[in-house]
């Protein structure tokens, strides 16, 4: 049987061991965690074990924390509330997720714009100082949401800056942290902060929202009163322990780097025309997003698939034309990749073998290609 190698850790890192376990042994608590007898409090016991530890991943106090489905939930709820409190235009990064951008604008009533970024995916902070400084009271508090890292290039926002120039401002501020966790020191104190499990080895289907203490905030679900009334529902006890296992689980990942760097030095080598996106910017150690102008990127991932490599074309289910990267539109590079992009992610499973084996599936399906065309 062929030996796979998977490099879309971005999308979604596989399970660790020793967080299955966790999982497993949380699923033999019998008791609801919000009642109170013997049972409920051991649920409880391990809802609070979880809830520490990644307080403690993520440099935030323990009590702020909300767990919930998932940073897409987050995302929404934070939408959702900054609205109610009256915020009404919205300032979202043009390199966040769907999940800010597609549930702001989805709200009547409240305008949406899109924060500019350079060539290299880097947010225009410049633009960003210029907004907040002028801005008109007609529009409510000022309300910026800013992604840590970008899932697709990769690129790492300045979210340190972007956080003292909206508390200046007297705004509110998001980050969407999913891709920094356990990559990226987390110094920035936000209002609002996502992240989610399956992102670091943990179980999918669960996040954490974390909210500043005097951040306005409304529930997204009504019903029990979980989570401190913040977040109804029966609190997903197995979930919520496999994560908390993955993040003591993370370690120093600096290994990708020397990964990722090797890889794109031999693919400058096999394909002088390569563009590798946000290159020059600083980004996450693990991710590669990169087009040539005759390379299909859904053909070339299924090719890569059948050859027993995963990789991913980035979140381009989300741009509206298959094939099309949200982040490299926003870069104004969309001529660089008239045919999509390729995104390689690594994580905690990465090894050198596993850049040997892309590279030279790599070079078995241009080898195919450049034939098939020769012989047309």
């Amino acid at each position: 049987m062929m030996s796979h190698t998977y490099l879309d850790h971005n999308a979604t890192s596989p399970i660790r061991a020793d967080v299955i376990e966790a999982c497993t042994q949380a699923m033999a608590v019998a008791g609801n965690p919000s009642a109170q007898h013997a049972a409920g409090r051991a649920a409880n016991n391990v809802i609070n074990d979880a809830r520490e530890a990644v307080s403690l991943a993520m440099g935030l106090c323990a009590q702020d924390l909300i767990f919930n489905s998932g940073a897409t939930e987050g995302d929404n709820t934070v939408i959702q509330s900054v609205i109610k409190a009256g915020c009404k235009h919205l300032l979202i990064s043009s390199m966040d997720h769907p999940a800010t951008i597609i549930s702001a604008q989805s709200y009547g009533g409240v305008t949406t714009e899109l924060i500019p970024v350079n060539a290299h995916g880097q947010t225009d902070m410049v633009w960003l100082k210029d907004k907040l400084e002028t801005w008109d009271a007609v529009n409510g508090r000022p309300f910026v949401s800013l992604v840590a890292a970008n899932s697709e290039t990769g690129v790492v926002q300045d979210c340190e800056t972007a956080t003292d120039m909206v508390r200046d401002a007297g705004g509110l501020i998001l980050i969407d942290a999913v891709q920094a966790l356990g990559k990226l020191p987390m110094l920035y104190q936000a209002d609002y902060i996502t992240a989610a499990a399956h992102k670091i080895g943990g179980p999918q289907g669960v996040g954490v929202l974390y909210v500043a203490p005097d951040a306005p905030y409304t529930s997204l679900l009504q019903g029990g009163g979980q989570e401190r009334r913040r977040r109804a529902g029966t609190l997903n006890v197995a979930g919520i322990a496999g994560f908390g296992a993955a993040v003591k689980a993370m370690g120093n990942l600096n290994h990708m780097r020397e990964i990722r760097d090797y890889i794109e030095t031999q693919l400058k080598v096999m394909e002088p025309n390569v563009t590798i996106f946000g290159e020059a910017a600083e980004r996450l150690p693990n991710t590669s997003f990169f087009a040539l102008p005759d390379v299909n990127s859904m053909t070339t991932m299924m090719a890569l698939d059948l050859e027993g490599v995963s990789v991913s074309t980035g979140t381009a289910c989300s741009s509206g034309k298959v094939g099309e990267s949200r982040a490299v539109r926003a870069m104004g590079l969309i001529d660089k990749a008239p045919k999509g992009a390729i995104r390689l992610s690594l994580g905690y499973t990465s090894t050198m073998e596993d850049a040997e084996r892309f590279l030279s599936a790599w070079a078995k399906i241009r080898k195919i290609k450049a034939n098939n065309e020769r012989a047309a």
